[in-house]
């Protein structure tokens, strides 16, 4: 019992050690790390809970290979959206793009923008719920206002102090996540070589499907590490390079997480019930690592949808502000993302259209790769063109995203 005491304790520690260390001025004031923020935050807020047990309920033990794929995947659609950030955006912003080409941007942006309201409601709507259900509380009236009320408070946040404003909210939320992350991953490895010196073996019962069922739902997958493109919507504060930068990084960061804790989740994940995952029996589990993980990560699965939510808020707005040619300023179009996305909340069921939403991020990843290659056949000087590689990595990309807009289904 001492010795679980002193464990938790370190745990405890760890965490804090951690929130000191990312709360420095030095990073506060780092152009690089805040602008980092708003694509982690939604990379990380986007799943990372629910990624091991939603591949482990798909693949079993394979599931640290398909991690691994998801996230190359996410990266070759990130390097699109680099490659457009550097060549397309100056073209855009100069008014030399053809027309056509515009065209192809301003179709994808539609769709984007649209994703991003269901996703805020969605996001902030899985908050109030598990926060509810934690306290003893079932009732739909209660969440839907408390939801109202965070996004309320965000919309003011973002009226009146801008990116910047959403930023620190980032940078609050993301610094405890973090923190926490690091104690749950020590746990969880500690955990882990334990289970090793065991002998024990992985055993996760699952429901057994076909291997083009489970393609497609990994293709479904593909959109729990959705949010890197947010870097293509705040050039209001920050430069391209600083954008490419920071996005390249959150997505290697956000990358290594997302493997490594699939991979110490694995002995936890099998004593969860994989037909029905549920994110507070996700949470519970971890109990069996340390007493301390389940309010921990109670504390990091609220975080990570009020961050995520964040970003998105951002994005989005940013987003309006590029397609209305700065005519709507970034502070206004949070306040109309913001009351769209309380509007869905009265009077739609989210769980049924973010299906929707996630074909929608894939449709505009899709029109980011169309717009790279369009641009690079018929709009880009000779210097800009893309290498082959570039092209069939490109091509290779859009084919996938067709098949996850057409064949993609959820997990069940």
């Amino acid at each position: 019992m001492g010795n679980e005491i002193v464990f938790n304790g370190l745990l405890v520690l760890t965490s804090l050690m951690v929130i000191i260390f990312l709360s420095r001025p030095v990073l506060r004031n780092n152009q690089k790390w805040q602008a980092m923020l708003t694509p982690l935050s939604s990379i990380v807020g986007s799943g990372f809970l629910i990624m091991a047990p939603l591949l482990a309920s798909i693949v079993g033990k394979l599931s640290p290979l398909a991690v691994l794929g998801i996230v190359l995947l996410a990266y070759g659609i990130g390097h699109v959206i680099r490659f457009n950030i550097c060549h397309v955006e100056p073209r855009i912003a100069d008014g030399t793009l053809l027309k056509r080409t515009k065209e192809i941007e301003y179709i994808g942006n539609i769709v984007l923008v649209l994703a991003y309201m269901v996703a805020v409601a969605f996001y902030l709507s899985l908050l109030s719920s598990f926060s509810l259900n934690y306290l003893g509380i079932s009732n739909l009236i209660y969440e839907r206002w408390m939801t109202t009320s965070i996004i309320i408070f965000i919309a003011v946040v973002g009226y009146i102090k801008g990116l910047s404003g959403l930023e620190k909210l980032e940078s609050l939320s993301m610094t405890v996540q973090l923190a926490i992350i690091v104690a749950l991953l020590i746990g969880l490895g500690i955990f882990g070589m334990n289970f090793m010196a065991s002998g024990e073996m992985l055993e996760f019962v699952h429901q057994q499907r076909p291997i083009s069922t489970q393609i497609q739902m990994l293709a479904g997958a593909l959109l729990v590490v959705q949010g890197f493109e947010t870097s293509r919507f705040i050039g209001e504060k920050y430069s391209a390079k600083i954008r490419v930068d920071s996005m390249r990084n959150a997505q290697i960061i956000s990358g290594i997480l997302y493997v490594v804790s699939v991979i110490l989740f694995m002995p936890i994940v099998q004593n969860i019930d994989l037909i029905h995952v549920e994110l507070a029996d996700i949470i519970d589990a971890t109990g069996s690592a340390a007493l301390i993980l389940p309010l921990m990560l109670m504390v990091a699965a609220v975080m990570s949808q009020f961050s995520a939510a964040i970003a998105d808020t951002g994005g989005a707005g940013g987003l309006l502000n590029e397609n209305s040619n700065k005519r709507l300023s970034t502070k206004v179009a949070y306040v109309g993302v913001s009351m769209c996305a309380i509007l869905l909340v009265w009077s739609v069921d989210l769980m049924e259209i973010i299906a929707l939403a996630s074909k929608a991020f894939a449709t505009y990843y899709l029109s980011q790769t169309l717009l790279a290659l369009y641009y690079c056949r018929q709009d880009c000087p000779a210097k800009s063109r893309m290498t082959i590689v570039q092209r069939v990595l490109y091509i290779v990309i859009s084919i996938i995203l067709l098949y996850v807009i057409f064949f993609a289904i959820p997990a069940e």
